[in-house]
């Protein structure tokens, strides 16, 4: 695989399973524009994201080289921790009470399977804000159209929605194809078990 061709990274398509919000929007054109525009982090004055803003390697930094590994691990804790607290002081990031709860169940750089509790139709928009849970933290959010919907058997009354992604935010996107790689590295961990 190449992991410099978009197209192939895209595809790349893990499970997962963490909380999202989302809601239909009322101006798509306006906001897909925001949004392609303007990391989530940047508009929401959260921290920054995971994965775009640290080396690919923190062993690398001359700093982490020299620190203690209890001392690394406190404050690997600590960040966490603060990080937390963040989220939590402005929770309209992602607990928007104007947005609806769902689940993602797998997810790639393109597009995400979701469980939700409202029936949309093939081609409706959504919004949606996606917080995988890794450390990190990060919000991600994105415009999607319902490529497909159908009733969850295993939970009456949700829905099955494949949402392809219309608009998110270059760096976003990165961010988001770090963390399904690094996912698919510990499903292949855990079957190697």
């Amino acid at each position: 695989m190449d992991h410099n061709n978009p197209g192939e990274r895209n595809d790349v398509r893990v499970a997962v399973f963490f909380p999202i919000r989302w809601k239909k929007p009322d101006n798509v054109a306006d906001l897909s524009a925001e949004i392609e525009n303007h990391r989530t982090c940047d508009r929401f004055a959260t921290p920054p994201t995971a994965f775009t803003d640290l080396p690919s390697d923190l062993s690398d930094i001359t700093e982490f080289q020299e620190m203690e590994p209890h001392t690394l691990t406190m404050w690997m804790s600590l960040e966490r921790k603060l990080d937390h607290i963040i989220r939590r002081i402005d929770q309209k990031t992602f607990d928007n009470p104007n947005m609806e709860q769902g689940r993602c169940l797998n997810i790639s750089a393109g597009g995400a399977y979701l469980r939700i509790s409202k029936k949309l139709a093939v081609g409706d928009t959504i919004q949606a804000r996606l917080a995988p849970p890794t450390f990190p933290l990060f919000i991600v959010e994105i415009l999607g159209v319902v490529m497909s919907i159908k009733p969850d058997k295993n939970n009456k009354g949700d829905f099955l929605v494949s949402v392809s992604f219309t608009a998110i935010n270059h760096s976003d996107r990165e961010d988001l194809i770090t963390y399904v790689f690094k996912r698919q590295r510990e499903i292949l961990r855990e079957k190697s078990d």
